[in-house]
């Protein structure tokens, strides 16, 4: 299960207000205002967030789930509890309720998901205010980019049309790069498999003949054997086909060595 990380601490704020300089009057004690409410909704997303700090106040906007973002809600938890439950038994809350709702709202497990998962809570002094008392989870990437909403998202692959970093490396920790900036892989072809089990060894390899070989010619204007670069491609394994959903033939071109800027179709080398 991917870490379920973060909290913040909401404090009340206090406004100062000071004497006149020409009046003998003292100075009125300072007035507190009422907590600062976070308020966030299950289908909002937000712009970038550093769930490893402990600040004293911190200001979330939301922007629109079409616009470029980094997080979404997927999920409010309640907290019945007016005195502050700590931050140790608000993590344990995020754990349990928000895996299981990450499920729900998704469609995969978050250890089958491209998207982590994290949560805010309110600090011991925002607690007083009942409308503080629950725990936020959200769900996204911290390299941000993201566009539309992840209810229902299950791809785990890079899309069409994607560039990607260096693809040794776990699935759920592949960098993707922006195209037009140095990257080393880029998706050119991609088929989805409904079959309800995973092919055989010899219906996989007739697919990626079809599918990655075939499209790589179109793609590049040149066959693999004549190319400078090379293909890969992700594709679920008889082990994992019923653990996840995203059941896609994946296609890249493109080098191990990286250095590669734009995109290759048509490069005919």
């Amino acid at each position: 299960m991917l870490p379920m990380i973060g909290r913040v601490l909401l404090a009340t704020l206090a406004l100062l207000v000071a004497g006149c300089a020409a009046a003998p009057t003292p100075t009125p004690e300072p007035t507190p205002t009422e907590a600062p409410v976070l308020r966030l909704s299950v289908g909002e997303c937000t712009g970038d967030i550093d769930f490893n700090i402990d600040p004293l106040a911190v200001t979330i906007a939301e922007i629109s789930c079409d616009e470029p973002h980094y997080f979404e809600v997927y999920f409010t938890i309640g907290v019945a509890q007016a005195e502050y439950p700590g931050a140790q038994a608000l993590g344990e809350i995020a754990s349990r309720g928000c895996e299981d709702a990450f499920k729900e709202y998704v469609g995969v497990a978050t250890k089958y998901s491209r998207y982590s998962s994290h949560f805010l809570a309110a600090g011991e002094q925002s607690w007083a205010n009942p409308i503080n008392r629950n725990v936020i989870c959200l769900a996204g990437s911290a390299d941000g980019g993201l566009t539309g909403s992840i209810a229902g998202d299950t791809a785990l692959f890079p899309k069409l049309g994607q560039c990607t970093g260096p693809q040794d490396v776990p699935t759920l920790d592949l960098e993707i790069l922006d195209c037009a900036g140095e990257h080393y892989w880029e998706v050119f072809a991609v088929k989805n498999v409904k079959d309800k089990t995973a092919p055989t060894a010899e219906a996989r390899d007739a697919l990626i003949d079809e599918v990655c070989v075939a499209g790589f010619k179109e793609f590049v204007g040149v066959a693999t054997a004549e190319s400078k670069y090379e293909y890969t491609i992700f594709f679920a394994d008889a082990d994992t086909w019923s653990k996840i959903k995203d059941h896609r033939l994946v296609c890249t071109v493109g080098s191990s060595k990286g250095g590669i800027t734009g995109t290759l179709k048509g490069a005919k080398k």
